[in-house]
Order: C-alpha cells, then structure tokens, then sequence
C-alpha cells in the first residue's frame, strides 16, 4: 500500500513539473506575441482611410523612425481631436469611435495615429503606453505646428492608447489640451498583461506574469511592474472622463477603478454596458447625453 502511495506521488509530481515547464513556455511565447511586431496587416496597407475623408500623414520621431497618421480636415475648425488605438490594433481598427467622435464634435479635425510598431508606423518593439509617450509629445507638437499655438486639441484613447495619453499628461508633457477621453485604459502593464495572458491562454496570472515581466525586461531594461498609469494619473490636470465597458473583452472592468479614483483633474467615471463607446452613437437618453454634457463642458 505504501509503494503504491509513493509510486502515485511521484507520478503527480512529474504531471506538475511537466503543466509547470509547459506553462512557462506558453507564457514566454505570449510575452513575445506582445513585445515584437512580426508582419503588416493587409487592412492596414489599404485605402480605408479615403472612406472618412483622411489623407495621410508621416512624421519622424527623436529615434528617426517614421510614424504613420491619417488627417481628416474640417474647415474652421478650433480643435483637433488626435486618436489613439489599443494594444496590437491599428489606427483602421478607430473607423467607427470616429463616426461617433463626429457626430458631437461635428467641426473639428481628427488625427488618428498608429502606434510605434503598430499599422504602418515604422518599429518593431511596441512600447505598451509608455515608450510612446515621445511619439505622442510630437504629434501634439506637429498640430500646434500646422495649426498655430492657439490650437487646441482633444485627446481620445482605447486601451494602451489611452493609458500613452494618460502617462503624457502626468507627467505634465501636454500643450493647448482641453479633454482627455480615455476609453478602456489599463491600470498598469504587469496586471494587463498578466490577465490577458490568461484570458488568452488560459495561464494563471501567478505563473504567467513573472515570466512576462522578466521577458520584457530582457529586451527593454524596463520592469513592466513600474508601468504603473495609477501613479502618474495623481499628476493629471487636464479635464478626463474615464469610459469603461462592464463586458470589455479585453481590459478588465475593474481596472478602471483605480485609475479614477488617484486621478487628480476634473473627472468622470462613465461605465457602460455596451462593448464600446461607439455604440452610443445617436443614444439620446440621460445617461449618454451626460456624457456629451460634460465633454462640451471642457472644451
């Protein structure tokens, strides 16, 4: 009985190690997927920015690397609205947040940008929100530039796009903007990667996340712990409303909680039900009217 016992054990033992070894190769893979851009999208590569009344725009950022944009022009228009995507999407994937954008801000130009690394930016190692916060700086000094210095600008960003805005802004690197509208935001990469990780591969954040981190760390010198927008919104100053869906697929809800709540401008914290801030458009009950409400407020 008791060599059974022993035998049983060391059987469970080997079935642990090998789901163990297993485990940290499947999130080591996953780490990678985040950090290196292997290939460009087809969609990216098309004419569907010709369909808003965009033309294209390329800027080159301090490291000499050329960032792709997409400029619809409105005449007269006061503000310009620059637009940030998510983590691994692309500035094609903002089409319709656009079409709601202008159907409130009906003048006013809009800028969709596509991240280092990300559409048909030039890069190969994404910067989570934080490495971009230098491409975010000359995209805003590229409109004052275009526009004049009494330009002013509304900032829209999904996901990782949001939280390049968010970081930019506490750490006091924003000219002439008005309103941050942060759709999905992370509160910091550790704890967005590591869920994520297993949502998607269905890992255990205790054993995929410090595996994530010490990849990331490899290649960036950065830790992906101090990645941390919580800390840097207690900064902010610029009039932010913070939008989050209860069924995000991809950030979970929670995490905009403590973002809000160190958030030191004049919030809103705007939970909806519905996937996306796209889908509001042409609601017209309260609730998504105050929204609107408090955006024009602060413009």
């Amino acid at each position: 009985m008791k060599k059974k016992i022993a035998i049983g054990g060391a059987v469970a033992s080997t079935l642990t190690a090998s789901t163990l070894t297993a485990g940290v190769a499947v999130a080591n893979q996953f780490a990678k997927k985040m950090l290196y851009r292997e290939h460009l999208s087809k969609e990216d590569q098309g004419d569907w920015y010709e369909k808003l009344g965009a033309q294209k725009v390329k800027i080159k950022n301090h490291k000499g690397l050329f960032l792709q944009a997409y400029l619809i022009e409105k005449p007269q228009a006061t503000h310009t609205i620059i637009c940030l995507h998510a983590l691994l999407e692309s500035a094609y994937s903002l089409q319709s947040t656009v079409q709601y954008l202008e159907s409130i801000f009906e003048n006013e130009n809009i800028l969709m940008i596509d991240a280092n690394a990300h559409g048909l930016s030039d890069g190969y190692i994404r910067g989570f929100g934080y490495r971009d916060v230098f491409d975010l700086m000359y995209f805003n000094t590229y409109v004052l530039q275009k526009y004049g210095e009494n330009h002013h600008i509304i900032m829209y960003g999904k996901g990782m796009g949001a939280n390049t805005i968010l970081n930019t802004s506490g750490l006091g690197k924003l000219k002439n903007v008005d309103l941050i509208i942060s759709e999905g935001a992370y509160d910091n990469v550790y704890n967005y990667l590591a869920a994520r990780c297993q949502k998607d591969m269905k890992i255990a954040k205790l054993l995929c996340g410090p595996m994530i981190r010490k990849v990331i760390k490899n290649e960036l010198k950065t830790d992906i712990k101090k990645m941390d927008t919580v800390q840097l919104v207690k900064k902010n100053i610029i009039p932010t409303v913070y939008i989050h869906s209860k069924n995000d697929p991809d950030v979970p809800f929670s995490m905009v909680f403590p973002l809000y709540n160190h958030d030191s401008s004049n919030k809103l914290l705007f939970p909806i039900k519905e996937e996306h801030l796209y889908d509001l458009k042409d609601k017209d009950d309260s609730y998504s009217l105050s929204l609107i409400e408090f955006m024009n407020e602060n413009i």
